[in-house]
Formats: structure tokens, C-alpha cells, sequence
């Protein structure tokens, strides 16, 4: 009997078992020799169908059944013919089972394989299907049809591994995970693989170093701050001739980190041969920003973050990462380190071999500090990667209790030079005390280039409003609000306009939320600062004087909001305020001194828990668990699709196609740009109308985290201060459709 893989495609073909099995565990074994593993990848590409090899499954290719599972069928029979004697190919028995499923631990699948093979209990599998083949006799049935595809076939040793933490375990199963599912998803789609586009760093280089030539006679910066920037490029360069492994990069804000990290990466992947190039940041601002300044000197930059507008062939790469530049999000880049689906897994071999930057990184919480770094570190250590963590306000990771053996190189070894030759500010903590915010805006409206960040959307509102009443009417033109309640496509174009008066000298009074601190390229000649942790303090205070042009140095004034309810987002977040009013009151407290900064970390570390439930997970090697309590961001709550006034004609569309397609993927994609969160789902539902994905009449309709801002209530939305539907009184016929 012939064993077929597939159904027959539109052209009648049909591939055979023995094809499919052939060809994915080729292309397995290619992708495994990226990360040392290249006869488990084969292993695992040539068995893992083996199920295939049953009449039920072949009987689902005919039409005649269904429900049948056949991924399970590799590991029960490896675990019954060869992981008793060869414990290592455990980690194969893992993978292919999990390839249309979820990666879980041997030992937690073990006793079912057992079953399935000894043929006791039924045949109904974790998934809910029924296996393909149940019983020692219709293995061993499967195995002859196997042995007449591949006679020559032989269980072969394996790579062996060093013993290591249980996170490096997992991080190895899931590197292994990819190379199957990204072979067994290429195959199965029967389009060929495109030839990988090649970096090549030293004609990227020369772009660099014109483009820096450039920069240098237009630039409008204090002299002195220009030849630092010129040291810190340099000395980036210089440094990416090191050895590979993991690196850090400190500096103040303002120094010209962006171009520099460039240089450093260019410079390795053309002494080290490495492939890729990726650029991890904690927010979308950056993602945008950082494109906008790399995209004139590295041609073909994939931008993978929920709002990239993909071309289909680049939602491909995005989804297995292979290209030559890569811009990315921290929470894709990390929570894809700890996850367990094979979607998510499938571009992990890829960031093997690779130069990864990881622009502020004091952005990770500290709560999940330990393990991201004991990832990162066995990414250098295992993978061939090489690592940058850079940052003003870098994190001493060596405090975090649990962490062995983090010792990072500086790049900027003397850096307390550089923190005192860029002391742009002055800083005055209004601590004692809290300070009512109508004061904060009475002295924002005396002054022409004023910005004030707070931790709470509450508090950016009631300030706005008071400083709105404290201008006068030919004053209004001047001030704005930058909060996550104007969507991306808004907060974009308010910075656009705040940037063009600040550089016109305009009078500019900005009221904003943290969404704005790190890397959004503003420079005012005062900064308010609502008490926050350090390095908040620290990224505002680097909005302020950025270039060095005001005489005597710009004003950075830390305060206490006046405020009888919650100060703070989260507990985290105050817990790190608290340590910043600590420090302040012992005296002991510089944002421009690296010390003062080690020593806040230090306490921070230590004062922080890792997540309990990431460390049960991580103990039993819990795949699933792990992934749920891996969470950079612990509350999306609801997303709103808004009609900004400048994307009117794309609410319109994306509100035609919620209604005829329901909730797509790509519908989430398009909309990014004028989509808002908002925590009181109550409220919004007031207002909003929910967006399901496509039912059939009849279809109990679920529940929805999506919604579209309803007809009639397009007042909700504010050309000012964008989501606001508190003000707006509820309309009783809101139509839900």
C-alpha cells in the first residue's frame, strides 16, 4: 500500500509519505545545523508523520474519516522502541508531537504515550481526536510501511548536551520545536523557499559612515556634544571587532546611541560572518522611529510589531524572521523565547548566529529580569549570538537574586566621563511635600517650551484641562496631549507637530503619559516629572536640553502629585518610586551618576520576586504555563478601533469589513494605526459596538476584547485628547450589529 501525505492538490498531485517525510527532514536538518542540532532536527523531520503510515489517517485523506490525530503516533513509538534506551531522544519525542499542537514535557506526555501504545484505555488523545494508530500491533504494522519507505534508516546518536538550568532545557526544545514546524509549514505549502537575502555589512558601512559625514555639518547641537557623539560611534565600532557574546552599552540620552549600535553591528557580522542583524525595542514609537532613521541606510528592513502593514510575501518572513534586518518588539522578540505554539516557535532557529540590539533595556520588568537574561545568556553561549543591552539608565543584572555568572562587556568603559561632560539638566525634587497639578500648570503656562509627564492618564486630563484654562485664547495653538488614548496614527502626528515648533522656536506645552519618554525625539527646556521609577526620571529628564542649547543647563522638576487616590500604574512601578524617594532622602540620589543608578537597581532587585508561577512552570517545565506567566504586558485590557479625523477613510473601510468579515488577523493588522486601549469595558460598551469574529445566523456570538467606536458616538473621539467617552452620554439605541 502507497501512503500518502496530503490530498490531492489542484493539479491532482498527490505527495506521497515517503516525499513529505524526505523532504522536510532535509530541510529540518539544514535549519538544525544553525543551532548545533542537526541529526535531532533530521530525526525529527523523517518521524514526524509517522502516524500517517495508518489507515484511519489515510481514510481522512479520502474522506471517508476524521478527527484522527496523527502527530502523536513519533513519540509513541519512540518513547516504547528507543528513548527507554536512549534517553536523549526524549527531546525528539517532545517536538513531534507537538507540531500541530503545544510543546510539553516528556514527562508529562509519557504515561499517555504509554497507553497509546500498549493499546489500554482508548484511543481518545489530549486533543480530543482519536489516535491514528493504537496497539503494539498496528505499530508495529506502521513501522514495516516505514522501514519499506526508508529501508536503510537507523536510530543514530544524537548531539549530546552539556546538563544546564531548566531554562536552557527548554529554550534547546523550542529551538529544536522551530526547525521542524518551520520545514514541515515550508514543505506542506509546496512553494519553495527563496534564497536567503545575504547581509552585507561592508557596503552598508560606507552608507553609514557618509550618512554620518552628513549629519555632522548640518548639525545643530552644542560642539562639544557633537565630538562626544563622534567618541561613542567610534568606540561602538571599535568594539563590534570583539569577540562575540554579550555586550552592554551605557550612555546618557542624546549621545547618538541609534547610529552607533549600527556601527557596533555592521562592524561584527563583517568580522564574524553573522547572518542577521535584529533590533529589539520596548515600544512602537521606537519601532516607527528607529525604521525612519535606518531605512536610508539598510535597504529591505523587516518591521515585524502588531502594527506593520505586511506584503504577503513579507508576512512570510515575518513569520519565520529570514531576513537580513530585522525590527522588532521586545515583546515579540522575548515572550517568543518562552512560548510553546508552534506558530509562535516557528521563526526561533532563525535569530541563531545573529548581532541582537536591545535598545532600552532598563524597559524590562523586573520581575522577569532573571530568566529573559539567562535566555539571553544561552543565546551567546549555545546559538552564536551576540547580544547588546544598551541604555541611559543601565540595570545592574548582576543583583538579581537567581542570576549566576551575568558579566557583560562595556562598550563605553569609562562612562561616568560621559554622564558628567552631558549634565544638561538641572534637578529639583519637590518631594517633602505633594504639589497640587493646578500649580504644575499655572507654572507651565509662564514658560514656552515645557513639558510634564505623569504615571496616570487621570492625571494628564486634569492637568491638560487646568492648563488649558490657565493660556489665553491665542496661546491654545500651543498646547497638546500625548497620551495612549490617541491611537498610534495620532500620537504620531502630534509628535510630527510638536517637533516642528519646538525647532521653528514656537511656544510648546506639552502634557503626556510615560508613552512618551524613551526615544521620541523632543527637546524642551523644562521637564516636569511626576515621582516615577529611576529610570522614568531619567528618560523625561533626557527630553530636556537634549542638545545641549540652553545656558546654565534646562530645569528637570521631580514632584509628588496632590492626589488622595492611586499614584501609581502598578506595583512595580511604585515600588521603584519608592526607592527613588529613599534614595532622594539619604541624600544619595544623581541621575547623572552611574553609581546612583547601580545602587537603585540593586535595591530594586532585591526588593523583586520572580513571578511565582514562572517559577513552578519553569521547575516541572511546564510549556504552557511558562508561556502564560511570560507576559511583558500584564493587561491589554479592551481595544477600540477609533475614527481619527486624518484616517477617516480607513475607519470607514476597516468598519465595512468588521461587518462582512467579522474579526480577522488581518483586520487587527490594518486597524493598529487607529486602535486605542482602555480598561473600563463597561464603559466602552456604552459606547462601542463589538467586533466578533465571522458566525453563522444562529451562532451564539461569544465574547469580544474588540470593538469599533459606534455610529453617533464619534464625539467619544477628540481631536485633542483623543478617547474620552465619559463625556459623552450614552445613546440607549446603540445598534450592535
Amino acid at each position: 500500500m502507497t501512503y500518502f501525505a496530503k490530498s490531492r492538490d489542484e493539479n491532482g498531485i498527490q505527495p506521497t509519505n515517503r516525499e513529505h517525510l524526505t523532504a522536510v527532514a532535509e530541510l529540518a536538518q539544514r535549519f538544525g545545523g544553525e543551532i548545533g542540532m542537526p541529526v535531532c532536527a533530521w530525526i525529527c523531520g523523517l518521524l514526524h508523520d509517522f502516524g500517517k503510515y495508518s489507515r484511519a489517517f489515510q481514510k481522512v485523506l479520502d474522506g471517508t474519516a476524521s478527527g484522527i490525530d496523527h502527530a502523536v503516533c513519533a513519540a509513541v513509538f519512540l518513547c516504547a522502541a528507543v528513548c527507554p534506551r536512549s534517553p536523549s531522544y526524549r527531546i525528539v519525542a517532545t517536538v513531534t508531537m507537538a507540531h500541530h499542537s503545544l510543546l510539553r514535557s516528556y514527562d508529562a506526555i509519557r504515561p499517555e504515550l504509554s497507553e497509546l501504545f500498549h493499546g489500554r484505555g482508548s484511543r481518545l488523545c489530549s486533543t480530543g481526536k482519536q489516535a491514528a494508530l493504537f496497539g503494539q500491533t498496528e505499530y508495529a504494522a506502521a513501522w514495516q510501511a516505514f522501514l519499506q519507505d526508508f529501508p536503510d534508516f537507523q536510530f543514530r546518536a544524537l548531539e549530546k548536551f552539556p546538563a544546564g538550568l531548566q531554562e536552557e532545557t527548554m529554550l534547546r526544545t523550542r529551538l529544536l520545536f522551530s526547525c521542524l514546524v518551520d520545514a514541515d509549514y515550508a514543505v506542506s505549502s509546496g512553494q519553495a523557499l527563496p534564497p536567503p537575502d545575504l547581509l552585507t555589512p561592508g557596503p552598508l558601512l560606507q552608507r553609514l559612515y557618509r550618512h554620518m559625514e552628513k549629519l555632522r555639518s548640518s548639525s545643530r547641537a552644542d560642539g562639544a556634544l557633537n565630538h562626544l557623539r563622534d567618541q561613542v560611534f567610534r568606540l561602538c565600532g571599535d568594539a563590534g571587532d570583539a569577540a562575540p557574546g554579550l555586550f552592554t552599552l551605557t550612555a546618557p540620552t542624546g549621545v547618538g546611541k541609534t547610529l552607533a549600535l549600527l556601527h557596533f553591528a555592521l562592524r561584527h557580522c563583517a568580522r564574524y560572518g553573522k547572518r542577521r542583524i535584529i533590533l529589539v525595542l520596548p515600544f512602537l514609537t521606537l519601532t516607527e522611529q528607529s525604521q525612519r532613521v535606518y531605512s536610508p541606510l539598510v535597504p529591505h528592513i523587516l518591521a515585524d510589531h502588531s502594527q506593520s502593514r505586511l506584503s504577503e510575501e513579507d508576512r512570510e518572513l515575518a513569520a519565520r524572521w529570514d531576513a537580513p534586518f530585522i525590527i522588532t518588539t521586545s515583546v515579540r522578540f522575548f515572550e517568543s523565547l518562552f512560548c510553546c505554539h508552534p506558530g509562535d516557535c516557528r521563526k526561533l532557529h532563525n535569530i541563531a548566529d545573529s548581532v541582537i540590539l536591545f535598545d532600552e533595556a532598563q524597559s524590562l520588568p523586573a520581575d522577569l529580569a532573571a530568566p529573559t537574561m539567562k535566555a539571553a545568556a544561552a543565546l551567546c553561549r549555545s546559538y552564536g549570538c551576540t547580544m547588546v543591552f544598551s541604555t541611559a539608565t543601565q540595570p545592574d543584572f548582576a543583583a538579581l537574586p537567581g542570576l549566576t555568572g551575568w558579566n557583560p562587556r562595556e562598550i563605553l568603559p569609562d562612562t561616568g566621563r560621559y554622564y558628567a561632560a552631558l549634565r544638561r539638566t538641572q534637578v529639583d525634587w519637590r518631594l517633602n511635600v505633594p504639589t497640587p497639578l493646578s500649580r504644575i500648570a499655572e507654572e507651565m503656562a509662564r514658560q514656552g517650551s515645557v513639558c510634564a509627564i505623569v504615571n496616570l492618564r487621570r492625571h494628564a486630563r486634569q492637568l491638560y484641562e487646568v492648563l488649558c484654562r490657565s493660556c489665553p485664547p491665542d496661546a491654545q495653538d500651543s498646547l497638546f496631549y500625548l497620551t495612549a488614548d490617541l491611537c498610534p496614527a495620532h500620537r504620531s502626528a502630534v509628535i510630527e507637530t510638536i517637533q516642528a515648533r519646538l525647532q521653528a522656536h514656537k511656544p510648546c506645552r506639552l502634557v503626556a503619559t510615560q508613552c512618551m519618554e524613551a526615544g521620541v525625539d523632543l527637546d524642551f527646556q523644562a521637564v516636569y516629572r511626576a515621582l516615577a521609577p529611576l529610570e522614568a526620571i531619567i528618560q523625561a529628564a533626557g527630553r530636556c536640553n537634549r542638545n545641549g542649547n540652553v545656558p546654565g543647563g534646562g530645569q528637570v522638576t521631580v514632584f509628588l502629585p496632590e492626589d488622595s487616590g492611586r499614584l501609581y500604574p502598578g506595583e512595580s512601578y511604585q515600588r521603584g518610586a519608592e526607592i527613588v524617594k529613599l534614595l532622594w532622602a539619604s541624600g544619595n540620589l544623581d541621575i547623572h551618576d552611574p553609581e546612583s543608578i547601580a545602587a537603585y537597581y540593586r535595591r530594586l532587585f532585591s526588593a523583586t520576586q520572580e513571578k511565582p508561577a514562572l517559577t513552578v512552570a519553569i521547575r516541572s517545565e511546564d510549556y504552557a504555563g511558562v508561556e502564560q506567566a511570560y507576559k511583558l504586558i500584564r493587561n491589554h485590557g479592551v481595544q477600540v478601533i477609533v475614527p481619527y479625523e486624518r484616517k477617516a477613510q480607513l475607519f470607514r473601510a476597516i468598519a465595512r469589513r468588521a461587518r462582512a468579515e467579522g474579526l480577522t488577523a488581518g483586520l487587527l493588522r490594518d486597524a493598529a494605526p487607529i486602535t486605542v486601549s482602555c480598561y473600563d469595558e463597561e464603559l466602552v460598551r456604552l459606547h462601542c459596538e463589538p467586533v466578533y469574529p465571522h458566525r453563522r445566523p444562529g451562532d451564539f456570538p461569544g465574547e469580544s476584547d474588540v470593538y469599533l467606536l459606534a455610529a453617533g458616538h464619534e464625539g467619544c473621539y477628540r481631536g485633542d485628547i483623543g478617547f474620552r467617552p465619559e463625556d459623552v452620554k450614552a445613546d440607549d439605541g446603540l445598534f450592535l450589529f
